[in-house]
């Protein structure tokens, strides 16, 4: 009885560890199981599940502070893991950084980094910042110049005579980086083609009844040509105003969004929108990638990486081709552990919307 059960522990000890994940990590999700922060988190997780990593996800749920008090709680059960993965939403980072000072986890940073202005008011607190040794960020701006670029292209083809085009641009928020560097981009845009006037570049919260309120009160006072909206759930409030006044989306006036949703990619395939660029929520699986090759990286000096990849337009020319591959959302079918540098040998990472769609169409 005592050899079978010294046997029965040194199997469970054996299976306990054979089993155990290589690592843990902590994500405090701005959002929530839902919409685009779901998506980031569903990427996240399949990629752990690839690369034997404990993956906890706190949601805020978008709430005020919401990301602060799930951290603090965090930090009040102690068993911390190897590393927070943080998002610089509405630059409350800041503080997330600050209540982790002098605590043993590392940080990455997720789509909004800190902004130099918070780096440099940290330091002067004498905020060790040596524990963020990685960031993955999108280029906002040329997806923004791209979103407004599109808009101006396909307005010109389909009323060749107008001789200015009026432009609607709701953006997300007055704060978040990436969303700023979006709107910059779209400046950008305006600023090189003369034929454009900008009319309103209006905030609203990355929230669609927001946005259908603004568009709203824009088209009860002057007409508008085409919208660029910051994400596709504003592109969606603007064509319900759109509509109500009996103008027609794709004909009467043009829409481009970001975030590569499902229904943008319906709206897309109807010619009711021209563009929805994005990718952005790979950005998910791509930090737990990161993550893998910082714990198991193999030079000692790598300190820091920071990772800022492209984001790529879905339009009529390739929407079929993306729908195909990518269109069931099932993230479990691709092998993230092929993206990771310490498995595949490679210097650099690709993070790019090609690499995404072979690695789908490798599982087909």
């Amino acid at each position: 009885m005592v050899v079978r059960f010294l046997l029965f522990m040194v199997f469970w000890i054996f299976t306990s560890v054979a089993y155990a994940a290589d690592f843990r990590v902590t994500f405090i999700n701005p959002g929530g199981s839902s919409g685009f922060w779901g998506e980031v988190s569903k990427t996240m997780s399949a990629a752990a599940a690839d690369l034997n990593i404990d993956l906890e996800i706190l949601n805020a749920d978008r709430q005020p502070y919401g990301m602060e008090e799930r951290l603090q709680l965090r930090l009040e059960q102690g068993n911390l893991p190897d590393y927070f993965i943080l998002v610089n939403e509405y630059q409350a980072a800041a503080r997330l950084v600050q209540l982790l000072d002098g605590k043993p986890s590392k940080v990455l940073f997720l789509l909004n980094n800190l902004t130099r202005k918070q780096k440099a008011i940290l330091e002067l607190r004498n905020i060790d910042l040596r524990k963020i040794i990685a960031s993955v960020v999108p280029d906002n701006e040329t997806a923004g110049y791209e979103m407004a670029f599109s808009l101006f292209e396909n307005e010109r083809l389909l009323h060749p005579d107008r001789k200015k085009i009026r432009l609607l641009a709701l953006t997300g928020d007055t704060s978040t980086p990436g969303g700023l560097l979006r709107e910059t981009g779209m400046q950008r845009a305006v600023a090189d083609n003369s034929d454009v006037d900008l009319i309103h570049a209006i905030p609203v919260n990355w929230n669609e009844e927001t946005a259908y309120a603004r568009a709203r009160d824009v088209l009860a006072r002057t007409p508008v040509d085409i919208v660029w909206s910051a994400n596709d759930a504003i592109a969606f409030g603007a064509r319900k105003a759109v509509e109500e006044t009996g103008l027609k989306a794709g004909a009467d006036v043009l829409f481009a969004g970001l975030n590569w949703s499902k229904r943008a990619m319906d709206a897309i395939q109807r010619r009711e929108m021209t563009m929805s660029h994005g990718g952005h929520f790979f950005a998910g699986a791509w930090a737990i990638v990161m993550l893998r090759d910082h714990f198991y990286r193999i030079s000692a000096g790598e300190v820091y990486v920071d990772v800022r990849f492209k984001m790529s337009p879905i339009t009529a020319d390739n929407v079929a081709l993306y729908l195909e591959n990518l269109g069931d959302g099932n993230w479990d079918k691709i092998d993230f552990s092929r993206f990771c540098k310490t498995r595949n040998g490679r210097s650099n990472y690709d993070f790019s919307a090609t690499a995404i769609l072979e690695a789908a169409a490798s599982t087909q």
